[in-house]
């Protein structure tokens, strides 16, 4: 599609970069006074690492308070993990496709009789405390007794800088200068990895009043500005569309509506390649390609909260139109980013209790309609087509705040695949927008949205012991809980914890031994009992979901019970009650002893169940029930400490770890390439809950994973050790990167930015040194990995030269130094 870019898309970016420059200045905790601030430090601090929800699919920058999102333009890493943040709010995870440049927070109220806003985008939030990271998995550097997730982020900022009352000289350009509401703002947002949580990310707005005056008619709104598209290159095309939807239906619960205020984002076409969408990186002449065919929002978690006093206002600017009702009627301005100009306008964008059309409507609005004021026609078609720089605006309120009062409003940012169903379905815009509508699919948008809300507000469950449990509804002649009892829970069913694990090399094989002492005996936090069911071992050639295998697996011997229900259906229907049975206790009670080691459970079908006097039923397994699996027990004798006092426990029950020798597992990986990376996870999983019909659920497959070469390393002294060069030599024309021994994960790059050669056999620390044939150094390297690191052994060296040039051909001298002053000395050949 053609590419229309409009000036103030420049200005846009011009004042996005001012700002963050700008807001970094007071990026360190702030120091206050006798209750005031001390002056401004006038340098730009910019902060080495950033915090950023990376666990699910959904990948987004956090750790200032009034902003979610933004792009990566310092190439700075995470703080948590050390992985380099990608460019924009990305998902899925990995595919280098953007879907957000940055949402943002405004606060307006009224106080006497002035009217006041305080927002993001004209740098009236400061920070008040340093942002902190919290995470419920054990052996990540931010575990937490405390956390909710396994990835909180917590921040704090207010505005009011100087801590008086006064007004503050921090201008717009084009408005008085900032006087605060003084209100401090706690955002905690967080995030899962779990199969059902991993398109979501929930945060917890949390506003408070610490000035002397009471603030009327407060709201608080977000700002939302879509990016869709490929990230590879800084600048994505601008051509997206978005819009309100007050309810959404859920297909898996019968079709019901419920409410969720989703505020929505998408590129206007999916970015079909070749009249399809694709979702793997397409390499063309004219630049790289990558579909982005899915859909992200935000959605309101309380829908309580939306009462008959407290509304919620939907409204979207183009930076030369924004739609109005014609007895709404305000000339609102324009300021440096193409929003309302001065706090009364920026107030009633906010809270003029209006919901817009969507933008791909607007052609559409007539100078006859009863309602719209007739849209700016020079812009009305590409606004449609989705061409017009749309902010969409989602507030809520009113509310009145007292001093020392607060208010907390808990939202959600919310993915959905598959959003767009059909690759010519751009066509029927501008014309026929109602067509174009119903050819989007919101069905896994809504399903998350859905489960955004349960986790928030868990189903069924009474928190406040009032004897509420929430609201059940009937789908398919079953009772199904869909709401909460109104109380706040931030609780995510998850699976057992993951176990520690450890990788060996070995030649041509990777030795993996892992301990599941917490993952078998953790107990649920929602059923109370501990409901492990097995093991996972993934490898692959990078640390990608997309590009992990299956290698291994371990598997509990157990079955699923299936009662038949007369009532249920239209001819009844058997369903699992239950929780898995093992093959013991399933002989305890329908064999002929608890001993007869003839019976089958599987012998009993749907067509030939038990008949019992009060119940009709048969069994499956559950799962596979991976007898025959080839991980097995490091100590097969070793004693279940669940069936021994805890003072009778000896140390021959522990490994040298202090893990439980019962719960020792060893699997090896072999037929390898000794020269290549490969990277392996164990996961666990637990075995659902048939009662709320959640499926099993695995800890997450990218958490934790390592790396590791099939080289053996024996145990020998550092001068004996022999050093090699691999690939010797190396050859511009043998196609490393098409044969996967380059560019693992990293298909946007150019071939030149992704060339290695590697050094083996290294000791765990050491300087390398690579010469020209002339003696002139090209490149030094400092080798300092941990012996622990199973990855140790290795460097890789990006054929870059100290002068950040690519190599030229020649033949290469090199040498290695080790610690005690011994040297090793080779040489390498590179024709390009």
């Amino acid at each position: 599609m053609s590419i229309k870019i409009y000036s103030s898309w420049v200005i846009y970016y011009i004042g996005i970069i001012l700002c963050c420059l700008s807001t970094l200045v007071f990026a360190k905790e702030s120091i206050r006074t006798n209750d005031n601030y001390s002056a401004a430090d006038t340098s730009i601090q910019i902060p080495e690492c950033s915090y950023v929800h990376e666990f699910g699919k959904l990948i987004v920058q956090e750790g200032f308070a009034v902003s979610i999102g933004g792009s990566n333009i310092y190439n700075k890493k995470s703080c948590i993990t050390n992985k380099l943040i990608p460019n924009r709010t990305e998902y899925p995870k990995g595919s280098n496709v953007g879907y957000m440049a940055i949402a943002t927070i405004s606060i307006g109220g009224i106080i006497g009789n002035d009217t006041l806003v305080s927002n993001w985008s004209n740098n009236e939030f400061y920070f008040t405390n340093e942002t902190k990271s919290l995470s419920t998995i054990d052996g990540q550097v931010n575990y937490s007794e405390d956390a909710v997730s396994e990835c909180d982020i917590i921040s704090t900022v207010d505005d009011n800088y100087f801590g008086s009352n006064s007004v503050q000289q921090i201008s717009d350009y084009y408005r008085r200068n900032h006087k605060p509401l003084n209100v401090k703002i706690t955002n905690k947002s967080y995030s899962w990895s779990y199969g059902y949580s991993e398109d979501i990310i929930l945060h917890d707005i949390k506003i408070e009043n610490f000035g002397n005056s009471k603030i009327e008619k407060m709201y608080i709104g977000i700002k939302f500005s879509p990016e869709v598209g490929i990230t590879t290159d800084r600048i994505i095309k601008d051509d997206d569309i978005g819009g309100y939807k007050e309810t959404l239906v859920i297909p898996f619960l019968c079709n019901m509506i419920d409410t969720f205020n989703l505020v929505w984002g998408a590129d206007n076409d999916g970015d079909p390649i070749d009249g399809e969408f694709k979702r793997k990186i397409v390499f063309k002449p004219d630049g790289i390609y990558r579909s982005a065919p899915d859909v992200t929002g935000f959605i309101l978690l309380d829908k309580h909260q939306t009462t008959f006093e407290v509304k919620v206002n939907y409204n979207w600017l183009a930076y030369e139109y924004n739609p109005m009702l014609k007895n709404n009627y305000r000339e609102l301005g324009r300021d440096h980013f193409g929003g309302p100009l001065g706090d009364k306008n920026r107030y009633f964008l906010l809270s003029n209790n209006e919901i817009d059309f969507d933008p791909i409507y607007t052609s559409r609005i007539t100078q006859f309609d009863p309602s719209w004021l007739y849209p700016n026609q020079e812009i009305a078609l590409d606004v449609s087509d989705g061409y017009g720089e749309i902010k969409h605006y989602l507030s809520i309120g009113p509310y009145d705040l007292s001093p020392g009062a607060t208010v907390s409003i808990p939202f959600a940012y919310v993915a959905g695949e598959d959003f767009h169903t059909d690759p010519n379905n751009i066509n029927n815009l501008p014309n026929n927008p109602q067509t174009f509508y119903n050819n989007l699919d919101f069905s896994d948008i809504a399903k998350n949205a859905l489960w955004a809300r349960w986790i928030y507000d868990n189903p069924g469950v009474d928190t406040d012991g009032d004897g509420d449990s929430g609201r059940a509804v009937m789908c398919n002649g079953e009772r199904i809980w869909v709401e909460g009892d109104g109380v706040p829970d931030w609780k995510a069913a998850g699976p057992p914890p993951a176990p520690y694990f450890w990788l060996t090399q070995e030649e041509n094989a990777i030795h993996v031994r892992f301990n599941g002492s917490r993952s078998e005996t953790e107990k649920d936090i929602f059923t109370k009992i501990a409901d492990f069911e097995g093991y996972n071992i993934y490898f692959g050639r990078d640390d990608r979901e997309t590009s992990l295998s299956l290698v291994g697996s371990y598997d509990l011997v157990n079955y699923d019970k299936y009662v038949w229900h007369p009532e249920l259906g239209d001819n009844g229907k058997y369903i699992v009650e239950d929780i898995p049975y093992s093959l013991d206790s399933l002989k305890c009670l329908y064999a002929n002893s608890c001993d007869d080691s003839l019976f089958n459970p599987l012998k009993y079908t749907a067509t030939i169940p038990i008949l019992t006097s009060d119940s009709i039923f048969y069994f499956t397994k559950h799962h596979f029930n991976s007898e025959l699996s080839a991980v097995s027990k490091v100590y097969p004798n070793a004693r279940d400490p669940r069936l021994i006092p805890e003072d009778s426990l000896t140390d021959d029950d522990f490994t040298e770890e202090g893990f439980y020798k019962f719960f020792e597992y060893e699997f090896t990986i072999d037929n390898l390439l000794p020269t290549v990376e490969y990277w392996v996870n164990v996961t666990a999983f637990d075995f659902g809950s048939p009662k709320s019909g959640l499926q099993a659920l695995e800890t997450s497959k990218t958490v934790g994973i390592q790396e590791a070469y099939p080289l053996s390393h024996e145990e020998v002294g550092d001068t004996k050790r022999e050093i090699f060069v691999y690939p010797n030599p190396y050859r511009i024309d043998a196609g490393y990167r098409a044969n996967s021994f380059e560019g693992i994960g990293e298909e946007d790059r150019h071939v030149d930015r992704v060339r290695k050669i590697n050094f083996a056999n290294l000791p765990p620390k050491c300087e390398i040194k690579i010469f020209s044939l002339d003696g002139d150094l090209v490149r030094h390297l400092s080798h300092d990995v941990p012996e622990s690191d199973p990855t140790h052994t290795h460097h890789e060296w990006d054929l870059i030269t100290r002068n950040t040039q690519l190599v030229v051909s020649g033949l290469y001298y090199w040498t290695v130094e080790f610690p005690n002053g011994e040297t090793q000395i080779g040489k390498f050949v590179i024709i390009m």
